[in-house]
């Protein structure tokens, strides 16, 4: 039997078997829509090892997919006993407890979905190792805000836009909303509630990352797997599941680049620390060239301090080879072919 959620507006399935009444929700993509007109911005799958392996040969097998290092030792979460983070955030596996009968838990975060490049071998190999999906988000970026913007998220909101077929869905608001359009800070816009399993969040990304002129605003929904089914589809044609969320979302169409997300992310973030950096540093430089002579070797070797900025460190694996990229007048940088959008950048010193 058929059904639809309330809550969410989902199509849900109606069984009855050996464990009672079980209801299964069920995501619906838009065929038309474009499949590339969204990013996958976390995953979380569990799956059990074929007999004989353990947590290492998952470990293993997903390094075919995306860099695994880093390797920090954490408690148990989410019901199992142990627990490793790794790529300093990038990613969680997580294994043990007598309850969880031999299942490993694995979650990419945004950081590591940034580096994962064949997200459709992705879906093969979970698909045929009968990977059970637990969580997926995807995100659409509109760096100037022209389709959209929170503007335009409370005007669908209030015109039904967010409706999906059951009842108006509950919004909540966080951060600089007093400030109206005119916050520095940044504003979200909340659409579901996120104990049915299905959330929206439009936000000011720009700001977010420290820019408080930036139009760069950012749509992300997020569905979890308990009574849902989340097909592995969604990992290759991430952009058809967005327009499928909402109804309002269907006219975000334009292709989302991972490197221009990636571009504009680091653009900001080193922009905001060199600031930051002159405010905090900038009159010790001066008192410490006259110390030492006008000597910026000195003064350099002195204050340097390996590693980068913790706002820096999620583009690291990007950069690692080429950080001139940066580097607005460099030929080749980010800027230079057109990945940044300049508008509303802080003014680098």
């Amino acid at each position: 039997m058929k059904g639809i959620d309330s809550d969410t507006g989902e199509q849900v399935d109606i069984c009855l078997g050996n464990r009672g009444v079980q209801i299964v929700r069920q995501l619906s993509p838009v065929a038309s829509a474009s499949p590339t007109a969204a990013q996958i911005d976390a995953l979380a799958f569990s799956l059990v090892p074929p007999a004989g392996e353990s947590v290492r040969w998952v470990m293993e097998q997903m390094r075919q997919f995306l860099p695994i290092d880093h390797l920090e030792q954490r408690n148990g979460c989410f019901g199992f006993k142990q627990s490793i983070r790794f790529g300093d955030g990038a990613g969680l596996v997580a294994w043990g407890g007598a309850s969880q009968r031999g299942r490993v838990y694995f979650s990419i975060q945004g950081k590591g979905c940034a580096l994962v490049q064949a997200w459709s071998a992705l879906a093969t190999w979970l698909s045929t190792h009968q990977a059970k999906m637990k969580r997926a988000d995807v995100a659409y970026d509109d760096f100037k805000g022209e389709t959209a913007s929170i503007a335009w998220a409370i005007e669908q909101y209030r015109n039904d836009g967010f409706n999906a077929g059951g009842r108006k869905p509950r919004h909540q608001v966080f951060g600089d909303w007093l400030s109206g359009e005119g916050s520095d800070k940044g504003r979200t816009l909340g659409i579901g509630n996120r104990a049915n399993g299905k959330y929206c969040r439009i936000y000011e990304k720009g700001k977010q990352l420290g820019d408080p002129t930036s139009p760069w605003t950012r749509v992300e929904v997020e569905w979890h797997g308990k009574d849902r089914l989340i097909p592995f589809e969604l990992l290759t044609a991430p952009g058809k599941y967005l327009a499928g969320a909402y109804p309002c979302l269907t006219h975000l169409d334009v292709e989302q680049v991972r490197i221009k997300t990636i571009a504009n992310s680091a653009t900001i973030s080193l922009n905001v620390a060199e600031t930051n950096g002159k405010q905090l540093a900038g009159k010790l430089v001066n008192l410490m060239l006259q110390v030492y002579g006008g000597d910026e070797g000195e003064v350099i070797k002195r204050l340097r301090r390996d590693g980068v900025p913790a706002r820096i460190e999620p583009y690291s694996y990007h950069l690692a080879k080429s950080p001139e990229l940066l580097d607005p007048d460099a030929p080749g940088s980010f800027a230079d072919v057109g990945l940044v959008d300049q508008r509303g950048s802080p003014c680098r010193p």
